[in-house]
């Protein structure tokens, strides 16, 4: 079985760990299917014996392959490939005004208490990220330039940061140019801004159904309203849903993640943005993409983000490195198209400026930090985690549930039985210490009761499979 050459970094065996893996992943190999024998496959792939060795047991360490006594390596059948996607509601919804929901204070509060085991919000383990380099980086900026600390970043931000995004911004799809962005406080204050940009109180947004729980509280500060538009764990919006909404409803923004959707992890086809840029265009209605999980694919190239098929200005895209780099630093950013000078002159108005000193570390990494060697690590954590996650809530839950195949990023969505209730299952579960998100925090009309959302942004450990076993006992008494 020869197999393709393996990719030029890491050692020889995690290099051709990582080619059978993306073979299984695509099916080249199969479930159950048998691997050459370890000798076989060292003379095949004109390696050592110990070479061999280590690539089959890092396999065998993801749960991939297993050996069979007497038999040789098997791929591993994998209960979770074969369980049934969340379902979802085609139903146009009601427009919602968001007036009694606060999901943020329950889920960030939950996370900062280190008493409980981190499955509610989606946020990476500080293992998993730079902090030392980062810290270095701001360090010797600040010896460099004892003033730069000290002085505003004031709007439109670092130059410095904004040329390695512009750089950056060929892998997205797009070409940009320094001056095409902002600098933002996280992207949470970039989606803000866009709202206050292209909205005025009182209007209707089409957002997904689920959605992130964050632009739930964003449009009740802003006293805007809510038109929720299904979402599928496959091919995200569901552009007929939105098409019919059109006919009846008068909408003035949408605020869509089209990469690697949070909570879902589905990922627009290009055909699908087209058709979704194609639909709202000519209406005039812009759309604020939340490109966060961009760069997070589990396999294969970066997705195109939703702006790189923009004729006019229409997207306004927003991102961070939250979800790569540092989240307290929060570092974000926007391009705002043809609303460009009004989001300016909002920043001004607002937090005026950014933090220096963080900024310019981030600029730094991007810029000689190694940032595309640490973004391939962290995606093939994040995917191992997830998959990891994904076989250890099949193998505890009950019968039935419906789970999400995420195709990027590093949550989970999974469908309980009917009759489990996810705000009491949360509240057994942080009695038993541990967070999870409950379903109705990402629903603008409450929702997904019986869902809840798993985030696997920490390295497998012992205590994480524990904590999956209990929150599967729970889910099953409640289940009855």
């Amino acid at each position: 079985m020869p197999v393709p050459a393996p990719p030029v970094s890491g050692p020889l065996y995690l290099r051709l760990a990582v080619v059978l893996e993306g073979m299984i992943q695509h099916q080249s190999l199969g479930p159950g299917d048998r691997l050459p024998s370890i000798r076989q496959f060292s003379r095949q792939q004109k390696v050592s014996v110990p070479t061999a060795m280590n690539a089959y047991a890092t396999l065998e360490d993801r749960g991939l392959i297993e050996a069979r006594p007497k038999s040789g390596y098997f791929v591993k059948i994998r209960r979770a490939d074969i369980v049934r996607t969340p379902g979802w509601d085609r139903r146009i919804r009601k427009v919602t005004d968001f007036a009694s929901l606060d999901p943020l204070d329950t889920i960030l509060s939950d996370h900062s208490d280190p008493a409980l085991v981190p499955l509610g919000a989606a946020l990476p383990s500080p293992d998993l990220l730079p902090g030392d380099k980062l810290a270095r980086a701001m360090g010797a900026i600040a010896r460099r330039a004892p003033g730069a600390g000290l002085s505003y970043d004031v709007v439109p931000g670092s130059e410095t940061l904004r040329r390695e995004l512009a750089r950056r911004s060929l892998d997205w799809g797009c070409g940009f140019q320094p001056e095409d962005f902002m600098i933002s406080n996280g992207c949470t204050e970039a989606i803000s801004l866009a709202l206050r940009a292209t909205c005025m109180p009182g209007d209707t947004v089409a957002v997904e159904t689920p959605t992130y729980f964050g632009i739930a509280s964003t449009l009740r500060d802003q006293q805007l309203k809510a038109l929720p538009i299904p979402v599928d764990s496959v091919n995200g919006l569901d552009l007929d849903t939105l098409a019919g909404a059109l006919r009846k409803t008068k909408i003035s923004a949408c605020v869509l993640i089209p990469n690697f959707q949070n909570p879902v992890g589905s990922l627009m086809p290009e055909a699908r943005k087209r058709a979704l840029i194609d639909l709202l265009a000519p209406r005039g209605i812009p759309i604020i993409e939340d490109d966060i999980y961009g760069d997070l694919q589990h396999q294969g190239s970066r997705p195109r983000c939703l702006k790189a098929f923009d004729p006019d200005g229409s997207v306004l895209l927003c991102g961070s490195f939250s979800k790569t780099l540092a989240p307290g630093y929060r570092v974000g950013y926007i391009v705002g198209g043809r609303w460009q000078e009004r989001l300016l002159r909002l920043k001004k108005n607002s937090s005026l400026a950014n933090a220096t000193l963080p900024t310019l570390a981030v600029a730094e990494f991007l810029k000689h930090g190694g940032y595309d060697r640490h973004l391939r690590t962290l995606r093939q954590a994040y995917r191992i985690q997830v998959e990891r996650t994904r076989e250890a809530v099949v193998a505890s839950f009950p019968e039935g549930i419906g789970l999400s195949r995420p195709q990027g990023n590093f949550v989970l969505w999974c469908e309980l039985p009917a009759q489990v209730d996810s705000i009491e299952l949360w509240k057994q579960a942080r009695r038993a210490g541990i967070s999870l998100a409950p379903g109705p925090l990402f629903s603008p009309d409450g929702g997904y009761r019986n869902f809840i959302r798993l985030n696997c942004g920490y390295p497998w450990s012992p205590l994480l499979e524990r904590s999956i076993a209990i929150l599967g006992h729970l889910a099953r008494g409640l289940a009855g």
